[in-house]
């Protein structure tokens, strides 16, 4: 069992170049060692679905005491003892514990006992073969593939190129940190620091700011190089870092919307600038590839927008109806395209408040506003349950507003707060109203606080969406934010 956990976990790295476990996402998150969770410039949240409370208790009852205690283990005797000493103590206990459920008879007792058993070796596999056992074969082909091009190229050195990557580690945290857009540009490929200026400025407009203190590096090495003999700003090389922070996602009035110190692995890749290296990319491995939208990634390249597969919590926004319950550290936004619109900044991308639920998927379109609100709901009518009229799911402090336009009235449903009253008739009239009918691509809108959001519901995040969707989208809120900066 354990060779074919293990080799299910090498499976997944050799296949997509990152460290995605699917199936365990959500119960690795606990155990410090694939602790996996983003920070400065993306957030990090596991996008896997599935999975009962129930299956995953029992699992992390066998997977948390073996983990630890085969650390403890690993701290006292040598590689291969320590794999014989706990291999053979993780056995004999998985032996017992389906011995005693199947002496205990019935399906319920078999299950517990088969599901603490794979539990077992899940924390085996954790403690034995984590983040640098599995990478120690790429490191040393790394290795080579530097130590090689040293020969006729002296910046091809492996301490001199981790020390530069560490000191642009803990300077990124920082400038990111206190919003310094300036000196991040000197030390990152100028899409780079166009990507960072721009999720900066979405930070800016929510009023938010993701500070990063205490960082600590556990651990760094090159997992790739790439010397480009044809031309020396084509070569590059991937650092991947363990680390931990103080992670802390600060509101306007200075309240701590959310804290994490949790560990977490990135990869930084830079390329060669003249005679120096510029950062280009830090990848988020929570990611899990099988969420990338291929019509999102195609229209922000057809666009000149910027686009990252994870950007986790750090612009979820702290309410709306339409939204759903979603929650700091939980939820998540994957997908995320941010650029400018006819001159307003916007943010497109895929969401979900419950990443176990894939019935909660949506497309999100974000716009910040010029003044705040309390509320405005513009909800598409569902022909399910229509004997439930009474009953709009809709906070009690929302009122519901019909118009003169007896099919709009029939489509749609809007509601409002009552200081909001006066503002829904602003973004419901005549013009906005009529160009809703005509060319809404099944989208709701919402107005909360300073936001506008464009929410379309999806099978799951990866569904394909034409661009002109997409562009529709964008016009109907450009449309909304004249209306309502009127």
């Amino acid at each position: 069992m354990a060779s074919f956990l293990f080799g299910l976990y090498t499976h997944q790295y050799a296949q997509h170049g990152t460290i995605e476990l699917p199936m365990f996402n959500s119960l690795f998150s606990i155990i410090p060692s694939l602790e996996l969770i983003a920070r400065a410039g993306g957030g990090g949240s596991s996008s896997s679905g599935g999975g009962g409370g129930g299956a995953e208790f029992l699992i992390l009852l066998g997977a948390v005491p073996s983990h630890y205690l085969g650390k403890l283990i690993k701290k006292f005797f040598s590689r291969k003892l320590e794999l014989i000493i706990s291999a053979t103590f993780a056995s004999l206990v998985s032996i017992i514990l389906l011995i005693i459920g199947f002496m205990l008879g019935g399906f319920f007792s078999i299950y517990v006992a088969s599901v603490i058993t794979i539990g077992i070796w899940i924390g085996w596999s954790t403690a034995f073969f984590g983040l640098w056992e599995r990478l120690a074969n790429r490191i040393k082909k790394t290795r080579q593939t530097i130590a090689k091009a040293s020969q006729s190229d002296a910046s091809w050195n492996e301490a001199s190129l981790l020390d530069y990557a560490r000191q642009c580690f803990l300077r990124y945290q920082e400038d990111w940190s206190q919003f310094n857009l300036a000196s991040i540009t000197t030390y990152t490929t100028r899409d780079y620091a166009k990507h960072s200026a721009l999720l900066l400025q979405a930070l800016k407009e929510l009023g938010r700011t993701n500070r990063m203190s205490n960082v600590r590096i556990g651990g760094a090495a090159i997992i790739d190089a790439v010397d480009d003999t044809s031309a020396a700003n084509k070569d590059t090389y991937t650092v991947l870092f363990e680390a931990t922070a103080k992670d802390q996602l600060i509101d306007t009035d200075g309240s701590v919307l959310y804290t994490d110190n949790s560990s977490f692995v990135e990869a930084w890749t830079f390329v060669r600038s003249e005679t120096t290296w510029l950062l280009a990319d830090i990848a988020q491995q929570t990611a899990d590839k099988r969420q990338a939208n291929q019509s999102l990634i195609q229209f922000a390249q057809q666009n000149g927008l910027y686009y990252s597969l994870d950007m986790g919590w750090l612009l979820i926004p702290k309410r709306g109806v339409l939204l759903g319950s979603g929650r700091f550290g939980v939820s998540d936004i994957n997908n995320h395209t941010i650029g400018y619109y006819n001159g307003l900044l916007f943010q497109l991308y895929t969401y979900n408040p419950n990443p176990k639920n894939s019935a909660a998927n949506m497309l999100i379109v974000q716009l910040t506003l010029p003044r705040s609100y309390e509320g405005i709901v513009v909800r598409r009518k569902t022909k399910v349950f229509p004997f439930l009229k009474a009953f709009s799911g809709m906070p009690k402090n929302y009122k519901k507003y019909t118009y003169e336009w007896p099919d709009f009235n029939n489509r749609y449903e809007v509601y409002a707060t009552n200081a909001d009253r006066l503002a829904s008739f602003e973004l419901i009239n005549p013009g906005f109203m009529a160009y809703l009918y005509d060319n809404d691509p099944g989208i709701n809108i919402e107005v909360a606080d300073t936001t506008l959001f464009m929410v379309k519901s999806l099978v799951n995040s990866s569904t394909v969406i034409s661009a002109e969707e997409y562009n529709k989208m964008l016009t109907i809120a450009l449309k909304a934010f004249k209306e309502l900066r009127l």
